[in-house]
């Protein structure tokens, strides 16, 4: 559900969130955000972008807030760090690999006569 949003930030969009995904959003973002402000504190001279970085911590703060709220004007530099974030972790989980292994186990199952595939 999108809407006009009053404040002139664009189009608002509702949040549908479990309670257990809130709670790992909330961690998740709390950890980025964290890194980059100790980044920006405690790096500076060795950032190359500190505006790219700035506006990353306030897209994750903004994120924060929605969990909250289960309402966010999403602009691109959320939808890029939400992108990012997830091919990051994608890529430490090595979810190509896991996805095409559990395939391959599934696909033998059911021609087996698996009654239930995983």
């Amino acid at each position: 559900m999108a809407s006009e949003n009053p404040t002139g930030r664009g189009s608002v969009v509702a949040l549908t969130i479990p309670a257990d995904q809130v709670r790992f959003l909330r961690s998740v973002f709390r950890m980025a955000q964290d890194g980059i402000k100790d980044e920006l504190e405690n790096y500076p001279k060795q950032l190359g972008d500190p505006t790219r970085l700035r506006r990353e911590e306030a897209a994750y703060g903004r994120l924060l807030v929605a969990l909250d709220e289960l309402v966010i004007a999403p602009d691109d530099d959320v939808r890029t760090i939400l992108r990012d974030l997830a091919q990051t972790i994608d890529a430490a989980n090595e979810y190509e690999r896991v996805v095409s292994e559990h395939e391959a186990l599934r696909d033998l199952l059911e021609q087996v006569g698996g009654r239930e595939a995983a």
